[in-house]
């Protein structure tokens, strides 16, 4: 599967870089292509399969949030459909859905900065806190308690996603429906997940999520 994917992803950048492709069109197909190795590159961390270096992983968020939010969506201007037609007319038909979505890509790819230094567990957040004394014992699980963005623990890095999901090359429609309903929740909320307290495959999670929606949405072709 992981040869396969590979192939793809070698595809389309032949695509990209023959396609003849000129100006604003070809300025985001290559920050397209950008973000695409960004990920690529340390998918087999999120996944376990080589060992997890934290400075690759904030570069890779580094990367990304540099071709996301406005500088993705100012590569979009009205009538700039044309040409190579990867881009669905739906971008300019739900521009405010796809800002959306391009800013809370960046917002994820900052995160995954913070989250970096994590590694593959989130810290604990009750580490060194006292559990006797005054509170009447131990804390037990905490029942009642809810963590800020409490995210899931998964089941293993970067578990249930194949590097094509993760990347949008296979849109998965429960992730768009996902992604499409919470950005448009929160799109005037000025509250940010807490990032720095997630594991970095956590976060790496939200931002293969939200290329996939945008993907399935936005994009033509495989």
């Amino acid at each position: 599967m992981a040869v396969a994917t590979l192939a793809i992803w070698i595809a389309a950048g032949t695509v990209v870089a023959h396609s003849g492709a000129t100006g604003v069109v070809r300025e985001r197909m290559e920050g397209m292509v950008a973000m695409r190795d960004a990920l690529r590159e340390v998918t087999p961390m999120m996944r376990g399969e080589v060992p997890y270096d934290a400075a690759r992983v904030a570069e890779a968020g580094r990367a990304i949030a540099a071709h996301a939010g406005s500088e993705m969506t100012g590569l979009f201007p009205e009538g700039s459909a044309g040409g190579v037609p990867y881009a669905k007319e739906a971008i300019w038909q739900e521009r405010e859905t796809f800002d959306a979505l391009a800013e809370e890509l960046r917002r994820h790819a900052e995160g995954l900065v913070k989250a970096a230094p994590n590694g593959l567990a989130a810290p604990d957040p009750h580490a060194g806190m006292a559990t006797g004394g005054s509170t009447g014992g131990s804390m037990g699980k905490h029942e009642g308690m809810t963590m800020p963005d409490d995210a899931p623990a998964l089941s293993g890095p970067g578990a249930g996603f194949s590097v094509a999901q993760l990347l949008g090359v296979e849109p998965r429609r429960r992730a768009e429906q996902t992604v499409l309903a919470s950005t448009s929740a929160a799109a005037g909320s000025a509250t940010a997940p807490g990032y720095a307290a997630l594991a970095a495959p956590q976060v790496f999670r939200r931002i293969g999520e939200t290329c996939a929606a945008c993907h399935g949405r936005y994009r033509a072709g495989s």
